[in-house]
């Protein structure tokens, strides 16, 4: 038992120093962006395409998936191992693969790779749903499991 505590104040400690870390990728992210945005928007000799527009939703998706990190790691620190936590690491595999999409290349992607990205997508999509059912039972107090059980154990 003591074992267990120490582990969890080890991991509480990691988790801390990752999310300064953390800190430190949120920020370079949005400088990034920021400075992304001011050259595109004074740089009146160059035309607005499309590369630039994703060169922006790139780094403005970096940035997200950096602050959903720092999120779930936050959760990790307060010793919050629930739901909450799966979800936000569904949602970074979202973000990620919504990324992927805005960055992709079509014309020199092969069908099989966008069969993957889609499946990929599907699966994270399915999994949201699932936790969000879960999530759904616990909040309602239902004293029935998930596999459909009715409790009286």
């Amino acid at each position: 038992m003591h074992l267990v505590k120490l582990y969890f104040r080890f991991e509480k400690l990691v988790a801390h120093i990752l999310l300064f870390g953390m800190v430190g990728v949120v920020l370079l992210t949005l400088w990034s962006f920021l400075r992304a945005t001011g050259l595109a928007l004074f740089d009146f000799d160059q035309p607005f395409d499309y590369s630039a527009f994703q060169s922006l939703f790139d780094r403005v998706l970096a940035a997200v998936i950096a602050l959903e990190l720092a999120h779930s790691i936050h959760q990790m620190a307060l010793g919050d191992h629930r739901l909450a936590q799966v979800r936000t690491v569904i949602v970074i595999g979202v973000l990620a693969v919504v990324r992927k999409l805005i960055l992709l290349e079509v014309d020199s992607t092969s069908g099989t790779f966008l069969a993957g990205l889609a499946a990929t997508f599907l699966a994270l999509g399915a999994l949201l749903v699932m936790v969000h059912f879960v999530d759904s039972r616990e909040q309602r107090g239902d004293k029935t499991s998930v596999t459909g059980g009715d409790g009286d154990g």
